[in-house]
């Protein structure tokens, strides 16, 4: 969740003139970062199941996940349209509106618009960095004591 967040944080520091490289890369590291947290979360959670249990568990997780993407999703849009808002008062409203607009006044929606986008990355690596903690939280298999307690093909039996 650490990497996430780093990748996210990234996109805080977004401008009007960022490179694609630069948004690849952290994407990358945002994905890799979410990547390497929800199977491992996912495998404990289950692991604290019965059998019997799995079938609805993942159903439930299914619909949770699903019910949490459109949630976050429109909270997002939500802090971004109200940053587009406070950082463009008299905002043109389209990307051809904006192409209409003088060079000046394009270089300015530019900026304010990176902002908005910035700021609202801030919220979303907030929100990750509060995950952690809940994250930390899950139970984990109790580890082997001494030298001969370690595990092996055999002894999983």
């Amino acid at each position: 969740m650490a990497i996430a967040t780093l990748g996210t944080l990234a996109y805080t520091q977004v401008g009007a003139h960022t490179s694609y490289l630069y948004l690849s890369g952290a994407l990358l590291v945002t994905g890799t970062g979410i990547g390497a947290t929800i199977t491992p979360s996912i495998a404990a959670a289950f692991q604290a199941l019965s059998r019997a249990e799995t079938p609805r568990a993942t159903s439930a997780l299914n619909a949770i996940q699903r019910i949490a993407g459109a949630i976050g999703t429109a909270l997002f849009a939500i802090v971004l349209q109200h940053a587009i808002t406070a950082n463009l008062a008299r905002h043109p409203g389209s990307n051809t509106a904006i192409a209409a607009l003088s060079q000046n006044a394009q270089l300015h929606t530019a900026a304010a618009l990176a902002d908005a986008f910035a700021a609202t990355f801030w919220v979303a690596a907030g929100l990750i960095a509060a995950a952690l903690v809940p994250a930390l939280l899950l139970p984990r298999p109790p580890r082997p004591r001494g030298e001969n307690a370690a595990v092996t093909p055999s002894s999983r039996h």
